[in-house]
């Protein structure tokens, strides 16, 4: 209710706690007014049909045996103790017979109900009736009436009992919205106390979430909340693992730069060598550093907006005639796979460079096997990128590890040219393939690695 907030001041519980008293209240109340309405209704039918039975049967008697049999009726009905009345005067307008000594003031004779104020010859106090006035035949007028003092006084019981039932939806109501109003307190309370929790540092704290089908919009809530702490702490965990990473892999490319450059200003000629290094340790710091920062962007989804449809085969080809000079100096064949074409929604760039490391990789520590086969295959969630040697491959228990950045499983491996051997090539590829929605697998390729990058081939 947005134009209560402009009157009352209070803050979301208490507007919550108002809208569900006043939501419980005019449920309330509107279901007491309409069976009180219904009552009053059902009773004010009955009245009229019984009023407009015994017309008909007057009439009825009256056609078949005159006035006698009509009158026959009359007296009847009168002889039966209740709060009817019956007036049947003649065409000149006096009295025939009935209770009533004059015909009711206001009532037509078109024999529709009315209701009118008068005094019966029992009880001379006016009180509501209900009225029938019809033309009997050869000119004779007949009025039937029924008091209403019963039904007044039953109306009056139903609205002090409407009343107090009101009462009693008030007080229930204002119960309901506090109760409610608790269960939703209690719960966003949980919510902040672990927010707070976590805020002081304590990143395991997790919402407890409400298990089976009886879960609710807060038990999601709590669950997209806990995932959300999870990957906040897997974040802060990476990020860690990240700054130590560098700390320890920068440390020994920079004594070697200073050393080199300490050297070059001792020396009174400059060595080529020297400065060849220089410019080795410089190149392969700046591609750490330019790796990490794109494993950074791409674990932080930049690039999503630059995706475009890719013919994944040509892209490999390209790689593969790219390399093919590299691996005929290394003694590899390079071999594809599949010629089958692949589409799929990819940011050029960067999976050609994930695909890129791999290869690196499969060069470097692969190239014992002397081939290195590179597919492309469609599958049921999209499509399959593998980069597959016949070398050492990578033990399953130390995969995990592979897969971490600066996870270099030989720790005394040098950082070589162009920042490779730092740890950080399949960490980038991965990290591409969670951009594009899809994952990077290691296996065994008996003997070697197969490298695998599922994504799917929709955006």
């Amino acid at each position: 209710m947005p134009w209560l907030t402009s009157f009352l001041p209070i803050n979301t519980t208490a507007r919550i706690g108002l809208a569900v008293f006043i939501a419980l209240l005019l449920s309330s109340s509107t279901l007491l007014i309409f069976l009180e309405r219904l009552t009053e209704i059902q009773l004010d039918n009955d009245n009229r049909s019984r009023i407009a039975e015994i017309y008909r049967a007057t009439d009825a008697a009256w056609r078949r045996g005159g006035p006698a049999a009509g009158l026959v009726i009359v007296n009847g009905e009168l002889q039966v103790p209740g709060p009817l009345v019956i007036h049947v005067e003649r065409a000149d307008g006096s009295r025939l017979a009935g209770n009533l000594g004059d015909w009711p003031i206001g009532l037509a004779t078109d024999r529709l109900p009315r209701r009118l104020m008068l005094a019966s010859r029992r009880e001379p106090l006016v009180k509501p009736f209900v009225f029938i006035g019809a033309i009997l035949p050869d000119g004779h007028r007949i009025a039937v009436g029924r008091s209403l003092e019963a039904e007044s006084r039953l109306q009056e019981t139903l609205l002090a009992s409407l009343m107090a039932a009101l009462a009693l939806a008030l007080t229930l109501s204002w119960i309901s919205s506090r109760w409610i109003v608790g269960i939703i307190s209690n719960r966003a309370r949980i919510i902040a106390e672990v927010a707070g929790e976590v805020t002081a540092g304590d990143l395991s704290r997790r919402v407890p979430v409400q298990a089976g089908p009886a879960g609710d919009a807060f038990d999601s809530m709590s669950m997209a909340f806990n995932v959300m702490l999870a990957r906040i702490e897997g974040l802060l965990d990476e990020l860690r693992a990240v700054t130590d990473g560098l700390a320890h892999d920068l440390r020994s490319p920079l004594t070697r730069l200073k050393a080199r450059i300490d050297r070059l200003g001792m020396g009174s000629a400059v060595n080529a060598a020297d400065l060849q290094a220089v410019s080795v340790e410089a190149e392969g710091l700046l591609a750490m550093l330019d790796n990490s920062l794109e494993i950074s962007r791409a674990e932080a989804g930049i690039g999503r907006d630059s995706f475009a449809s890719l013919d994944l085969v040509a892209m490999v080809s390209d790689l593969v005639e790219m390399y093919e000079p590299l691996a005929d100096d290394a003694g590899v064949r390079m071999v594809m796979l599949t010629a089958q074409p692949v589409t799929a929604m990819a940011h050029r760039q960067l999976l050609g460079r994930a695909l890129a490391n791999l290869i690196d990789n499969a060069l470097r520590y692969g190239a014992a096997g002397g081939v290195i086969e590179l597919g492309v295959e469609r599958t049921a969630c999209g499509a399959r990128l593998t980069v597959a040697d016949h070398g050492p491959g990578i033990p399953a228990a130390s995969r995990d590890d592979a897969l971490r950045r600066f996870g270099r499983l030989d720790a005394a491996r040098p950082t070589g040219q162009r920042g490779q051997g730092a740890g950080l090539g399949l960490s980038l590829a991965a990290a591409v393939a969670r951009l594009h929605g899809g994952s990077l697998s290691l296996a065994d390729n008996k003997p070697g690695l197969l490298v695998s990058v599922a994504i799917p081939t929709q955006a």
